[in-house]
């Protein structure tokens, strides 16, 4: 994200390519991503009424997603 002087956002339109990717091909990486934070927000909810169940779900959902978005964030450029 940019920041004008003023300190207005900026659209960065360029940003699919910055971190390496078509726009298709970004289009199915945040939806998949939307569908795995949609799910681990069910696991949590669930978690957080019986803290015995998927009890370290969270963290490898972490890990897990670190290791999807690493690639992408290496492969960033900076403007």
């Amino acid at each position: 994200m940019h920041y004008t002087r003023l300190g207005l956002i900026m659209i960065n339109r360029k940003h699919p390519k910055d971190v390496g990717l078509t726009y298709l091909q970004h289009l199915k990486f945040a939806w998949n991503e939307s569908k795995e934070a949609w799910w681990m927000g069910i696991v949590m909810f669930v978690h957080g009424l019986i803290p015995w169940v998927w009890d370290w779900e969270f963290n490898q959902y972490l890990d897990d997603a670190k290791k999807r978005v690493g690639p992408q964030h290496e492969n960033r450029k900076k403007n």
